[in-house]
């Protein structure tokens, strides 16, 4: 059998940051995860477990802004929708800009990527292998505001975040003004032009930065920034 809709009335901020106790209703969550099965699965565990959850398809137009006028006091988002991460981060800052506290779903290992998770406003990482009676347990540490994850874990996590940043942090400011040229999709040609310089200049910084990279050309590099954020920073 299907999940119901989700049908809630609309919430104001303050409504749903109340504490709701016993006969004042359930804490409402919603379920965000491309694995259907899944979703329905931790859906009716939560449900069994006295809340009030609810599925909603990552496939949903404007995800977010349908989710800010439910206004659910907790998300669970799976971090990988549809094979990629681009989404569920998207997700994640609408939520965390609309003080709708998120705990962030997954099978992957990726220690960076959580570390990014846990910086971005995400009360925690759930690994999806966990027992089901951890994913409940963790549901109410959240709900009563504690912290989901130990500051040992969060240390190792921003160790692995800057650490996967030195590279990054090794390039040049006039490396880094060509790389970002490359990853808007410019010859080298074209950089030289914009920055008033020969093309052996911008060929020798490209040089360089495949050398600082580790990596053997410019798309490779292009995937690797881009799999690492190194540009979302303002």
């Amino acid at each position: 059998m299907n999940p119901e809709p989700i049908a809630w009335p609309t919430r104001r901020l303050e409504d749903s940051a109340r504490n709701v106790g016993p006969g004042e209703g359930k804490n409402r969550i919603v379920v965000i995860d491309d694995h259907k099965l899944l979703a329905e699965s931790i859906s009716l565990t939560l449900r069994q477990s006295g809340f009030d959850a609810r599925n909603l398809p990552p496939e949903t137009p404007d995800l977010v802004g349908n989710v800010r006028v439910l206004h659910p006091d907790l998300v669970l988002l799976d971090l990988y929708l549809f094979d990629g991460p681009d989404l569920s981060l998207r997700a994640l800052a609408g939520f965390v800009a609309a003080d709708i506290p998120v705990i962030i779903m997954t099978g992957s290992h990726d220690s960076r990527l959580h570390a990014s998770c846990l910086k971005d406003g995400a009360l925690g990482i759930f690994e999806k292998s966990a027992p089901i009676v951890s994913l409940i347990d963790t549901v109410h540490r959240a709900l009563r505001g504690e912290r989901i994850a130990k500051e040992a874990t969060i240390r190792q996590l921003n160790q692995s975040l800057v650490k996967a940043r030195a590279p990054f942090e090794s390039l040049t400011f006039k490396e880094q003004e060509v790389f970002k040229a490359i990853m808007a999709g410019f010859a080298a040609s074209r950089i030289a032009r914009d920055q008033g310089v020969s093309i052996l200049t911008v060929r020798t910084h490209i040089r360089n930065i495949l050398v600082k990279l580790d990596v053997h050309s410019q798309l490779e590099a292009v995937s690797l920034a881009r799999r690492e954020r190194w540009f979302d920073d303002p």
